[in-house]
């Protein structure tokens, strides 16, 4: 008994392998999993979700894929299969198990071709008694038998039609191999070698953005590309063979989407982002998948801060993963690798905070960003993130850190030639080095888990020279 349950569990431990095998290939252009980002698993929680309406956590993705556990729950592998096409993951389990069956198809033809080859010999050796038969009856009675070779024609015929039925026969195994089998496979492997991105994916209204591809040619009269604007219209277009290149432009401010679908099946899915000058209010509800862009006069308060009303919420985004961001957005702010970033920032039962109370300050490029977020009692989603490292607290021991986020604070960031700096009031918290370029940073961003309040914020460059700042009493002053 201890030793099927051992081989059970090898067995186990295989198929997960063979599912992490399938989502490395479906999502190739991410790289090899065992180097997926918190980010990229977010995404793939989302695209999970979309999918099959099952939500899987994101650190419950990011420790199955890089099987830092060892009995992953069947809930978990049944909506990962789903993703994958299959029905869960006992279907996925007899899909694998399909080669076996193959290999039977192969001995049964093999039995088969024995079973000809054992008939052709019976009939030589029958054949071989007649002649024999007949030369004796020759030599004893002097004339032909007339039956014998009525006999020898019926077994000729008999033998046309063994040769009909085996061929039938084999023909239909090919068939149905073909139909239930190699067909699917074949399909799904050419998906995987499609090729899908985009040059520029965030950035000012209107926004352009140049779609690049490589679809074999057996799949693209059933691949369609479909934009879909951050208000929801939506435009489903066929691409053309010969450029391999097609742009689209974004007009709403907010988040849109490019989809690629292989008939009515999304296989490809690229986030845009379109921002607008000047300030505004994003509104998301994760589990909900609720996203709403609010004018930033909703959020004015004759407090002298920021704050965005619970009634200004929608409804549908007022649960326990909401999220308020206050968006600041200008082309070429400053340089992304020189400069110092300072918000001061609240989130407290005022601002109706949501348990562990984040707060997120982030400022961004069109390609990377710096940012860290903060909260209160939940050291596992405390990060840091600078240009490609990042450091989190489900990945490093980030207890030391108390943070209260009900009191206001000032939380800075400061990078010099390419080493990051965080602060809180004043007292360095952690600090990075990276080695990719920002560029030139456009984009600030004040995010709550809740509503949150921002008193100010400021960009300078590292001489002291105010870059840009905002003290939100004045606009509500005016």
């Amino acid at each position: 008994m201890c030793e099927t349950l051992v081989m059970d569990k090898s067995k186990d431990k295989n198929y997960v392998k063979k599912i992490i095998e399938g989502y490395n290939v479906f999502l190739k252009t991410w790289g090899h999993s065992d180097n997926w980002s918190q980010s990229q698993f977010k995404t793939l929680e989302d695209m999970i979700f979309e999918a099959t309406k099952i939500q899987i956590n994101t650190n419950t993705l990011r420790r199955f894929f890089q099987q830092k556990t060892d009995n992953p729950q069947l809930a978990t592998k049944d909506a990962l299969c789903k993703f994958l096409g299959y029905s869960g993951y006992t279907d996925f389990v007899l899909k694998m198990t399909e080669p076996e069956k193959k290999t039977e198809i192969t001995e049964k033809t093999e039995i088969t071709e024995k079973t000809e080859k054992s008939v052709k010999e019976a009939i030589k050796k029958e054949e071989s008694i007649e002649d024999k038969k007949n030369v004796a009856e020759e030599d004893t009675h002097k004339k032909p038998d007339i039956s014998i070779e009525k006999v020898a024609k019926g077994v000729k015929r008999n033998q046309k039609y063994i040769y009909v039925i085996m061929f039938l026969i084999t023909t239909i195994l090919f068939y149905f191999l073909y139909v239930f089998i190699l067909k699917d496979w074949h399909i799904q492997y050419q998906i995987s070698k499609i090729e899908f991105f985009a040059s520029k994916v965030r950035g000012q209204a209107p926004l352009t953005v140049t779609f690049s591809y490589d679809i074999p040619s057996n799949l693209f009269e059933d691949i369609t590309i479909v934009y879909e604007e951050a208000n929801g219209d939506a435009t489903g277009k066929k691409l053309n063979k010969g450029i391999n290149k097609m742009n689209a432009t974004y007009i709403y401010e907010g988040e849109a989407y490019c989809y690629l679908k292989y008939k009515d099946e999304i296989i490809r899915t690229i986030p845009i982002t379109v921002l607008r000058p000047g300030w505004s209010v994003y509104v998301r509800e994760e589990r909900k998948r609720f996203f709403q862009t609010l004018p930033i006069e909703d959020a004015y308060t004759s407090d002298g801060y920021v704050s965005l009303p619970i009634e200004k919420v929608p409804e549908e985004a007022r649960a326990s993963h909401l999220f308020v961001s206050y968006v600041f957005y200008c082309k070429n702010m400053v340089d992304g690798d020189n400069f110092i970033f300072e918000a001061k920032m609240r989130n407290s039962e005022k601002e109706h905070a949501i348990p562990l109370s984040d707060i997120i300050m982030y400022i961004s490029s069109d390609t990377h960003q710096h940012g860290f977020a903060m909260n209160e009692n939940g050291y596992a989603y405390v990060k840091f993130i600078s240009g490609e490292k990042n450091i989190k607290g489900d990945e490093h021991d980030l207890s030391h850190i108390n943070f209260n986020s009900s009191e206001w604070h000032v939380m800075s960031i400061k990078v010099v030639n390419k080493k990051t700096t965080f602060y809180v009031d004043g007292e360095e918290i952690l600090n990075i080095s990276y080695n990719e370029s920002l560029g030139m940073a456009n984009e600030l961003i004040l995010r709550f888990k809740g509503c949150g309040a921002v008193d100010y914020a400021k960009v300078s460059k590292l001489d002291g020279e105010i870059v840009y700042s905002e003290h939100f009493d004045d606009l509500f002053n005016e």
